[in-house]
């Protein structure tokens, strides 16, 4: 019996030294040894970045997969997306494994967000792409339904084809809602010449493309009332704050009070940050969270102001946009899961510099720090604010923001770092469970973050004002020329921007995010730590004519240990 008994402690002790030697030297990770955390089927408003690479990596955050349609499919520029291929392709997906299913109704139904703004898709057409959001709950009851629909602008897309009535028509849609709650003489004689001015054609096309979306919005309502829809968010196209799409949202509030759903379908400004807010919302509610964020602005008075193209209040706006990326804004400071610092105009020097240096300490702090930068300067209406970049550079904080964005309008901006923010902070207090799942969301966040420096600071501020200063002096300081490019000078500038680009972007990654370890938290009892080691599949150019935005590719070359 002694020899069976002498073997079994032998295996004993061979165990404990393996145990041991396995917590002493942590086993290199292998990237997908765990499959994502979660997945998700978007169809964007278009094919632009900002709509659909901005989405999936505002899901990566969270390890979750973002899939989308074939680009093909979905149009470019003023050609619509093929609604019929875009329905089959919706159908046909596998959704075993799907966790929500995101749909933009403008691209469903019109063929994307410019095509929603013209009469080329009439009413009847479009209604037979609602009985799709029908069959897919019948199908799927159990799948979450996201869906999201713009209430037109105020003015058509700005390109070659509107270039001489772009103005025109906004202003005459403009006094269309003023001057009948005005007694100036003078705005009505401005409403009458601008009618007289304006092809019949012209407004009459513009009318009938209103009053189709309007219809469609109203019948989504009532699929949310039906149980159709899961989720609906109407966002308000860029605007004024006066406007024929005032009278739409009145119309739709009064609907939706009718059929007591006014607290489910939330109207606030934005546009192509919905495909984004929806991944975050459909995250969190399938882990059944509600992240609770505390707002500091950089000036009371901020709080107040209308941003450019919107016609609310920028505090109105943030609210609204946390809660549709499923948080909730609270005043507790303390309680919150993170804070949301938002530079907004109305700030006088003094006010700014006290907001930076609360955001700078509390960064020091490893708080979870968001930052939402509207302070967009004319005439570009875009970028970074220089003062901020400078200071987190000197500070050595460039990489310390649970999210970050400043781009385009505050609906645009805050609609991508909410997310972004709600991402990070929902992986890191709840799903970084297994090593090199924790890993992978880590460098997804920080090739995110990179990615907003890039967009948002180095071509928007560094790139892209430059540019467009030399593109005016050539057409004799013609501001339409960057609406849209011909052909001969799209490749000229395409080629142009890539040039500029990459040797910036790889800079900026060289200093401030190559060669930095961070950690992961500790797993069966070992410190884990992910390693950015180089960036690779740097790729810059524009999607569509224009130079109003840039794609931009890359991965991370990481490992971790």
């Amino acid at each position: 019996m002694k020899t069976p008994i002498r073997i079994f402690i032998f295996v004993l002790l061979l165990v404990q030294v393996t145990v041991a030697q396995t917590q002493m030297k942590p086993v290199p990770m292998k990237p997908g040894r765990w499959g994502p955390a979660g997945y998700i089927v978007l169809l964007p408003i278009d094919d632009r970045p900002a709509v659909g690479q901005f989405a999936q990596m505002v899901g990566a955050v969270a390890d979750h997969r973002v899939t989308m349609p074939p680009m093909e499919l979905l149009g470019r520029f003023t050609k619509a997306g093929d609604t019929a291929k875009i329905e089959s392709w919706l159908r046909t997906q596998d959704y075993s494994k799907v966790d929500a299913l995101i749909v933009s109704h403008d691209m469903l139904a019109y063929g994307g967000l410019v095509a929603s703004r013209r009469h080329g898709v009439d009413l009847a057409e479009a209604r037979k792409h609602l009985e799709f959001y029908r069959w897919f709950k019948k199908r799927y009851p159990r799948i979450p339904l996201y869906v999201f629909s713009t209430i037109m602008r105020v003015a058509p897309t700005a390109s070659m084809e509107t270039r001489g009535i772009h103005d025109e028509l906004a202003r005459w849609a403009e006094l269309s809602d003023r001057v009948p709650k005005s007694n100036d003489p003078k705005l009505k004689d401005e409403l009458d010449q601008l009618t007289r001015r304006l092809s019949p054609k012209v407004i009459e096309d513009y009318l009938a493309a209103r009053k189709r979306n309007l219809e469609l919005n109203l019948a989504l309502l009532d699929l949310v009332r039906e149980g159709s829809i899961d989720n609906l968010i109407l966002l308000q196209d860029d605007a004024r704050q006066f406007g024929l799409h005032r009278q739409d949202q009145a119309v739709l509030k009064s609907r939706l009070a009718q059929l007591g759903i006014e607290n489910k379908v939330p109207i606030y400004n934005g546009a192509d940050e919905g495909s984004s807010s929806l991944v975050s919302r459909a995250v969190l509610d399938k882990f059944n969270r509600k992240l609770r964020v505390a707002v500091v602005y950089s000036s009371e008075k901020s709080k107040s102001v209308i941003a450019p193209y919107e016609d609310h209040p920028i505090q109105f706006t943030v609210d609204s946009q946390i809660r549709a990326a499923g948080g909730i804004p609270v005043s507790e400071y303390e309680e919150a899961d993170y804070r949301l610092f938002v530079n907004a105009p109305g700030t006088t020097d003094g006010e700014f510099n006290l907001f930076l240096t609360k955001m700078i300490k509390e960064l020091k702090e490893v708080r979870h720090i968001a930052l939402a930068d509207l302070l967009f300067p004319a005439p570009h209406y875009s970028g970074a604010d220089e003062r901020i970049i400078e200071a987190l550079k000197r500070e050595g904080l460039i990489d310390r923001f649970a999210g970050y964005a400043a781009w385009n309008t505050a609906g645009n901006t805050l609609g991508t770092t909410i997310p972004y923010a709600n991402m990070r902070v929902l992986f890191r207090t709840k799903l970084n469970d297994r090593a090199d799942r924790a890993a992978r969301a880590e460098t997804a966040h920080l090739e995110f973050l990179l990615h907003r420096y890039a967009g948002d600071y180095i071509y928007h501020d560094l790139v892209r004002q430059k540019l467009n200063e030399r593109l005016r002096e050539e057409a004799k300081n013609d501001d339409s020329v960057t609406y849209e490019l011909t052909r001969e000078k799209y490749e000229r500038v395409n080629r142009e921007v890539a040039v500029a680009m990459k040797p910036l972007v790889e800079k900026f990654f060289s200093n401030y995010f190559k060669g930095k370890a961070y950690n992961l938290g500790t797993y069966n009892g070992v410190k884990r730590e992910v390693t950015i080691n180089g960036l690779k599949d740097l790729n810059v150019y524009l999607p569509w004519s224009r130079t109003f935005e840039c794609v931009i590719e890359f991965k991370f070359d990481y490992s971790g240990n």
